[in-house]
């Protein structure tokens, strides 16, 4: 099975230089490779690419997560998750794989941000509160 990540037109430097606007404005709106010898190079939405950077970094968050998870080790990822309950720690779990699923689709990744933000501020909590008792 074949799968086509990057859908993309393929052009010279002389057809970008023949037609900048042209392949400016689709450039905007879809990948526009240059090929130049054996170099690639690619013209891409600035927005895009930061969010294909910010769906890149938590996804590996999360797979690296659920892997800890998976061998029952303690997680580096998110060391704080120590101090939740099982409870919370599934509560979190379900969460934070429901978010990365929605995200993906939205690219708002703010809510992830959020997400982590707040567990994080849970458990640092549940930790002040046992030091307190």
């Amino acid at each position: 099975m074949v799968t086509t990540f990057l859908s993309d037109e393929v052009i010279s430097p002389t057809d970008l230089r023949a037609n900048q606007r042209h392949w400016l404005d689709r450039a905007s709106e879809n990948v526009v490779t240059i090929v130049t010898g054996r170099k690639q190079f690619a013209l891409i939405n600035r927005e895009r690419i930061s969010n294909l950077y910010a769906q890149k970094y938590y996804s590996e968050l999360v797979l690296r997560y659920c892997q800890e998870v998976n061998n029952n080790i303690e997680s580096t990822t998110f060391p704080w998750v120590k101090e939740l309950s099982r409870e919370e720690k599934s509560e979190f779990h379900n969460e934070l794989l429901s978010c990365i699923m929605q995200t993906s689709t939205t690219d708002d990744w703010s809510s992830m941000e959020y997400l982590l933000e707040d567990w994080k501020a849970t458990a640092e909590v549940n930790s002040n509160s046992e030091v307190a008792e």
